[in-house]
């Protein structure tokens, strides 16, 4: 016999081995009886009584009789037929034993009925053994239970993971597409988006695109002209698929590194808040994210800073940090390095607030952190990498300061020691 096989997604699961077997897998296996083109009523009904241990000898002879010619099919059927309707669930471990089954049955009737015939069983019951097989190989995906949720816990109470590659595509014709989380970047190239391996995001034929990275996320972004966009959590990029002939313009919330691809004849301008950031090509850093203070810091290369409704530019040289304070400026010189640690997968906090470090935490592992007012104030000076789990971070906030934590799934509270 020459089986021909077909897998057809619906609805559950179903599975059509040429006519006339058909197969439906659900929760629960339901076997709706076949309509027997070649078989004869009678010999369904022998096949039962045979099972039930109520056939007679002469039933016996004529089963037997019937199955020793060319009724391959039947039989299979027959048999397969049996295992659904005796149990939802059958439990074989080995190959070996499917094919048990069905060499019993023949030898059962073999024996009952005395009869010296030799029958070439094995085409059948390999037949029937493989589609006992497949059977319970669905069954053993269908009933298997739900993988649970995997359960942290520390010393805290429970625990989060840190954030990941997460980020969604907003097309400017509407069109959402959540990133593969496999992958860290995206590019444009020739209209298309493509993934870093290659893989085409997105082909249509569109003006401008959003990049938004939630909390708990990171990802990273090439333009059109080459320059390299690193964006952090909760924060989003808007940028055409193309620049105009003049000028190259996006617009950041949050925070961003930029890798400036160098063209004198178009500047590059980074619109956050009411600033607007202009460089011909350098490396920077801004971070302004909504309700919090606007910082820029130049790495590499030369930028001019200004503010909606002012008139002259802030210049920066690298090392240097311009700070946001109403509508003005403070420039400061820092370690530019310690800016941009957060696209090196590494927390790096200078003389910063608690206020200010349990922000960064709550959107890197996308928790929210209540905590009492006079602690706000207190900074401190921690280098910790982003890949470890919140309580680890944690436990080293609370070996500095006279805290303690308590988490519980994605709110933590801290109180005083």
């Amino acid at each position: 016999m020459q089986l021909a096989s077909v897998f057809v997604i619906d609805n559950f699961f179903k599975k059509n081995i040429s006519p006339p077997y058909h197969f439906y897998f659900s929760k629960r296996i339901v076997y709706k009886r076949p309509k027997f083109k070649t078989m004869e009523e009678s010999i369904y009904i022998l096949f039962q009584k045979y099972l039930d241990g109520n056939a007679s000898t002469e039933e016996l002879k004529m089963l037997h009789d019937y199955f020793a010619t060319e009724n391959d099919e039947e039989l299979v059927l027959l048999i397969q037929s049996h295992l659904n309707s005796d149990t939802d669930y059958v439990d074989l471990s080995k190959k070996k034993a499917a094919d048990a089954i069905v060499a019993e049955r023949w030898a059962n009737i073999s024996e009952l009925t005395k009869e010296k015939k030799k029958r070439s069983w094995p085409k059948w019951a390999t037949v029937a053994a493989l589609l006992i097989g497949l059977l319970l190989v669905a069954m053993y995906y269908l009933n298997r239970p739900e993988p649970q949720q995997l359960q942290l816990s520390s010393i805290y109470g429970s625990d989060v993971l840190p954030g990941s590659n997460r980020a969604t595509l907003l097309l400017a014709d509407g069109t959402q597409i959540e990133l593969d989380s496999s992958s860290n970047e995206i590019a444009v190239k020739d209209q298309t988006i493509v993934y870093n391996n290659g893989t085409i995001v997105s082909n249509k034929t569109i003006s401008n695109a959003i990049l938004k990275v939630p909390n708990g996320g990171i990802y990273r972004l090439t333009l059109s002209d080459g320059t390299k966009v690193v964006l952090n959590s909760g924060s989003s990029l808007s940028y055409p698929l193309q620049f105009s002939d003049s000028v190259r313009s996006v617009k950041l919330e949050g925070e961003g590194y930029f890798e400036v691809s160098p063209n004198k004849a178009k500047p590059f301008k980074v619109k956050s808040d009411n600033q607007t950031l202009t460089v011909l090509g350098t490396h920077f850093n801004i971070q302004s994210y909504t309700g919090e203070t606007i910082e820029t810091t130049l790495l590499e290369g030369k930028v001019a800073l200004s503010l909606v409704g002012t008139n002259g530019n802030t210049i920066l040289v690298p090392g240097q940090q311009a700070i946001k304070h109403d509508n003005k400026y403070q420039v400061r010189r820092v370690n530019a390095q310690e800016a941009i640690a957060w696209a090196n997968n590494l927390f790096v906090f200078n003389n910063i607030p608690l206020s200010q470090i349990f922000k960064n935490l709550e959107r890197w592992y996308d928790v929210e952190i209540s905590y009492p007012a006079n602690l706000s104030k207190e900074s401190y000076l921690i280098e910790v990498p982003k890949d470890r789990k919140l309580s680890e971070i944690l436990q080293t906030i609370s070996d500095l300061t006279a805290t303690n934590f308590k988490i519980e799934g994605r709110r933590i509270t801290v109180t005083a020691k």
